[in-house]
């Protein structure tokens, strides 16, 4: 019989109703400090690792116990995940970084069904949850007790700016049109459901975001990391993973014409990676994140079904946002304009106030894609049939070996 040791910490919780605090996502007006308690069943003798692949946290929301269970993204990256910026003389100097023990998760909470969760776990829990229909945030507080953390709901953070945040999609007559006609066909019943896909992504960081976060490259890098797992969590429900295979941080200067212009930074941001990125990096998609502040309220544009195209498998999204969330929100809806998903109209439903490809970012987000959504990405896959996602990346089980390039090095 396997013995089991339980590591436990602390449990508390110390609500401090109507109170204000100045966190990661902005100013809060109303949270609760608590004390998670980790339980992980570690069979004796057996070295734990630093991150599991399943952990169990307990700690109290409005005074009421939650479980919250956690699951590692073991997808994440891929065996071949490497990050490339630039020396002060403009080199290109890539690394191959150790990612295969990362600390990223999704999760659930016990007893919620309609219950979703993406943490980092990387130092303490920092992430969102939902929880009886409702968004919390969740951070570690900088405090002399390390295991204090912050939970509020979504609607508790002030909002910088109410002005309209609005998506400039870009159409793509020529490839969209065959889907757009297609749309009124009726689907098949096995034709209803969503065949396994894997999209090799890789983001791109403007020279705007290396300022913008002090020429931090790890915070840039967690921070990108935060988003691409949400991103997994939200498009799970269409069975697409989206890998990470690549990180380009422009710190020396941007690559390409990044302008408050979002059509224009989109244009030049295409023909950068036709003609650069995809010659030394194999991927199916790259986005952009950019600090710049677009005109028009717009925060991000992409191509229609631009999906595996050399040119049109792009989209650019502004950084516009403290809620990681919100960003995270912005890539997955440039991503579903590149998988096929026109916005939705009035008559598009998911169950929320509004979803994933509305036009506009509405303060009360959702991560649900619209029955229209889900036809129109069907339709895509009927139509154009892209090949580049079919194939299943390599995982970060085993690292890859460094190959050889401008300037390789092995973090």
């Amino acid at each position: 019989m396997i013995q089991v040791l339980l590591v436990t910490l602390c449990l508390a919780a110390f609500p401090y109703q109507g109170s204000s605090i100045i966190l990661e996502s902005g100013n809060v007006n109303d949270y609760e400090v608590v004390y998670p308690r980790k339980v992980t069943p570690v069979p004796r003798g057996a070295v734990q690792p630093k991150y599991e692949d399943a952990m169990q946290y307990e700690f109290k929301v409005n005074g009421e116990p939650v479980v919250l269970h956690l699951e590692k993204n073991k997808g994440l990256f891929s065996e071949d995940y490497s990050e490339t910026h630039y020396s002060p003389d403009g080199r290109e100097i890539t690394t191959y970084p150790l990612v295969e023990d990362h600390c990223y998760y999704h999760g659930r909470i016990e007893n919620d069904a309609d219950s979703t969760a993406s943490i980092s776990a990387c130092n303490g829990l920092k992430g969102h949850f939902k929880l009886q229909g409702e968004m919390y945030l969740i951070e570690p507080l900088e405090l002399s007790d390390s295991e204090a953390h912050a939970v509020y709901k979504y609607e508790n953070v002030e909002k910088e700016d109410e002005a309209p945040k609005m998506c400039g999609v870009t159409q793509n007559w020529e490839s969209y049109e065959p889907i757009k006609k297609a749309f009124q066909l009726n689907l098949t019943p096995e034709q209803q459901g969503f065949p396994q896909r894997y999209v090799e992504l890789v983001i791109v960081a403007d020279h705007r975001m290396y300022t913008k976060y002090n020429g931090d490259s790890d915070k840039i890098r967690q921070w990108i990391y935060r988003m691409v797992n949400t991103i997994n969590e939200i498009y799970r429900p269409l069975n697409i993973q989206f890998v990470l295979v690549g990180l380009d941080i422009w710190s020396k200067k941007d690559l390409s014409t990044v302008t408050s212009v979002s059509h224009d930074t989109l244009a030049s941001f295409e023909n950068w990676r036709k003609t650069d990125l995809l010659n030394r990096k194999s991927h199916d998609n790259a986005q952009l994140l950019t600090a710049i502040v677009f005109d028009e309220g717009i925060i991000g544009r992409a191509p229609l079904a631009g999906m595996c195209d050399p040119m049109f498998s792009v989209g650019i999204v502004e950084d516009h946002s403290a809620i990681n969330l919100l960003v995270a929100l912005t890539m997955a809806h440039e991503l579903g304009h590149n998988l096929g998903m026109d916005h939705d109209g009035n008559q598009c439903h998911c169950g929320a106030n509004s979803c994933v490809m509305a036009d506009t970012l509405s303060n009360q987000p959702s991560k649900l894609f619209s029955d229209c959504s889900k036809k129109y990405y069907q339709k895509f896959l009927k139509v154009k049939n892209p090949q580049c996602i079919l194939n299943k990346p390599l995982r970060t089980d085993t690292v890859s070996t460094p190959v050889s390039g401008n300037e390789l090095l092995e973090a």
